[in-house]
Parts: C-alpha cells; structure tokens; sequence
C-alpha cells in the first residue's frame, strides 16, 4: 500500500488524466454527478454519494447501438469506447457493477455494449469517509464504506492523507504512471491496515437494522400477501427509484428511421410504468400497481437471489432520499421483517 498526502491529489488526478480520459465526481446546480474532467480543480470530494450513479457511463440511460440502412441493406455498429478512468466511485456502487456484471456477463451470452465500457474503464474506488445513516444502509447487504472488491485501486481517506492500494495489475500501472509524472507516492505507514479496518468495520445503524439475511427464502410463500397491495397504494409510478438505482437494468430497444436509414436506439425503463409490459394485443399480465411494486421488490429480493446468490441491492440509500412516498427498500426490507427502519 502507498500514501498520498491530501495536497498531492491535484497532481495526482492530473497523472491520472495523462494516462487516459478522466471520469470524476464534480458538483453542478448543486449536485454532485459524474461527467468527464479535464482540470482537476473541478473535482469534488466532500459529499456521500453522487446524484446518480455511475450506471450511465456501463449501461447508458440512452444510447446508439446501430445504424442501418435498408438500400442498399447495410448495418454500421456503434462506436467502441477508448480507455478511461472512473475516479471516486462508492464502495456501494461498485458492489452495484458486480451485479451488473452478473447479469450482462454471466453465462455464455455477454452483452457486448456492455462488456466493451467495462473493459475499456478503470475503477478508482473512494472509502466513504462520511456516510449519510439516515439514509445509507450497504452494511444490510454484508458491505461496508470500505469495501474495495472490483476496484482497481482503492483509497481511503485519512486525516492528511490517502491510503492507496492498487487491487488489481491495472491498478498498478495507474501508480507507477502517476509516480513517473512526479506524484509523491512513498509506502504506508503501519497505520494504514488498521485505518483500511476501520473503514471496513464500520456500522450502519439503518442497514443493521433491516439486514434481511436469508429473507428470500421466506418471499415465494409471501407473493400474494396482502402487503403489496397496502404498499402499492403509496406509489405514484414516477419510476425514480429505478432510475437512480445502481442495479436496476431493464431497458427496451426501439428504432428511429428517416427514410431509408435508421438508428436502434437501447433506452432504460421501469417495472414501475403502467405499459411496461403492454403487449400488442392489449394483455397486460401486471395491470395494477400491486403487482408492479411487488415485482420490483420480489425481484431484488427473491428472484435475483434464486439466480445469482446475492441480493439485487447494495444500500446506496438513493430510493430512502428520494422516493417521494417512501416506498424505500429500507422501509420495505423493515416492514418484512417487522423491524422499525429509521433508527
């Protein structure tokens, strides 16, 4: 493990955009968002989370997966991302990539759009020095602010520096690229393990709180519960919680055509929408809110489990913050288990 002094971060970050184009957090109308940086000034530390996650830059809201024309017939493919670094990214949304990973990488069928920005990306993980605990809730799902899993390199704050910990060959390059630029990067002190536990031993008050354990296993006998249909009653199907969601990833495929020439465009959409399952008949197998707020929930908590071990959440608190009823996964995962959430 290395040190970075906190007065070295500017010319650390500028190393990093020698080595490739610069993804960090950066705040705007008073958000904090993900967008590409070149001045190393712009780059923010001092928040929980980003607005949204940095789902966009793997799995675009909207993008381009094709062009074609129909005469003479010929079809031109995306663009191929180039290298880049994503910096400052939470321990809870890269748990959300390896959930991600599982599904648009797992088995013998990749989805090349996504597999391409995930090669292409270097990850540059930030321990959560100050996590909101009225609304942060990843040690629910066995993670911690510390959790540098899938990271390339991983740093935690300190009081006057950084400790730095390339996990992976890539993440080493990136070091020894910055160290060729000039940036100061000398070992460790013997402090820097017990500050790394630190971080991975904190607890969060609401996501110990409604920790489901091995919930999923009681949900299949619980899908005609009548809590679905009292829940469902507070939802607006506004769809913000899975569009803030580090994990939600449903999406439909439409094309636009002018002429003889078109584009096929792959664009997000939610469970949560009243047609989202409309067919072309008129059938609709989830016509009520019950059953669409029940499919949300099930599927983070029950069926994705059944398939890929692990729970389709990763408490970055998004939905507590913003849901505007309150139809959280913490308020939920409290009400299953019969626990009081907000603590």
């Amino acid at each position: 493990m290395r040190e970075l002094a906190r007065k070295d971060m500017g010319s650390f970050l500028k190393a990093l955009t020698s080595a490739a184009p610069l993804i960090a957090p950066v705040r705007e109308d008073g958000q904090v968002c993900f967008r590409r940086v070149d001045d190393p000034g712009e780059v923010v530390s001092d928040y929980v989370n980003t607005e949204r996650s940095p789902k966009d830059f793997f799995f675009p809201q909207t993008e381009a997966m094709f062009r074609f024309r129909v005469k003479p017939a010929a079809i031109e493919p995306a663009d191929a991302p180039g290298p880049r670094i994503l910096f400052g990214i939470r321990p809870c949304d890269l748990a959300a990539l390896g959930r991600l990973d599982a599904v648009f990488l797992g088995g013998d069928c990749q989805d090349a759009y996504y597999r391409e920005r995930r090669q292409a990306t270097a990850l540059v993980a930030v321990a959560c020095s100050h996590p909101d605990e009225a609304s942060c809730f990843c040690t629910a799902f066995d993670l911690s602010p510390g959790e540098g899993s899938g990271a390339d390199l991983m740093l935690y704050p300190g009081e006057a520096s950084y400790v730095v910990e390339a996990l992976t060959p890539r993440g080493e390059e990136l070091l020894e690229a910055a160290a060729r630029t000039g940036v100061p990067l000398p070992s460790a002190g013997t402090g820097a393990e017990q500050l790394k536990e630190q971080y991975r031993q904190r607890r969060l008050p609401l996501g110990d709180a409604v920790r489901p354990g091995d919930l999923w296993r009681e949900l299949d006998a619980r899908f005609n519960d009548p809590y679905w249909e009292e829940a469902s009653r507070r939802c607006l199907g506004c769809g913000i919680c899975t569009y803030l969601c580090p994990t939600c990833h449903c999406f439909l495929v439409t094309d636009e055509t002018r002429g003889e020439e078109g584009l096929r465009l792959r664009c997000w959409d939610s469970c949560q929408f009243d047609d989202f399952l409309l067919m072309a008949g008129g059938h609709n197998p989830r016509p009520t809110k019950k059953e669409r707020t029940r499919q949300r929930f099930l599927h983070k908590l029950d069926y994705f489990v059944q398939r890929f071990g692990e729970y389709l959440c990763t408490g970055c608190g998004r939905c507590v913050a913003h849901c505007p009823v309150g139809l959280d996964m913490a308020t939920v995962l409290a009400d299953l288990k019969g626990v009081t959430a907000h603590v």
